[in-house]
């Protein structure tokens, strides 16, 4: 409180400190992100590897999860014509089975898993950059 002019008393500090106002701390960019960036993949530490093992990994769960239904695709036939030495004399028309199914029948299925991975190997490629975050 301060006094008056010429009342006599002497003006006293309030001993309270200001008001502040709070705010969240400012985000750091560069080297001292606080969240990593592309720069970061560049570096040779912990973080860096952390960030390529994982894409690394989910780039081979995609890479798995379509190779083994196209191995299943291409040896389905031939196995079971082994199995079965009967399929392997089968014809459609004049046109025998096995020519069909490994000359036409075992494309599309292939051309889909194709479509695929193209699709979910994106997906992965977007969040690893979401996660970078650059956009």
């Amino acid at each position: 409180m301060t006094a008056a002019a010429g009342d006599g008393r002497d003006a006293v500090a309030d001993p309270r400190p200001a008001r502040q106002v709070v705010t969240a701390a400012p985000r750091r960019t560069g080297a001292g992100a606080a969240w990593p960036g592309r720069d970061d993949l560049y570096r040779r530490d912990e973080a860096a590897g952390l960030l390529l093992r994982s894409l690394l990994r989910a780039q081979l769960g995609v890479t798995m999860s379509v190779l083994v239904p196209a191995v299943v695709v291409i040896a389905l036939y031939p196995l079971a014509a082994g199995a079965f030495p009967v399929v392997a004399t089968w014809h459609v028309g004049p046109v025998p089975l096995t020519l069909l199914v490994l000359g036409g029948g075992v494309y599309p299925p292939l051309v889909g898993l194709g479509f695929w991975y193209v699709r979910r190997a994106r997906r992965v490629e977007d969040r690893f950059t979401e996660l970078l975050g650059e956009s």
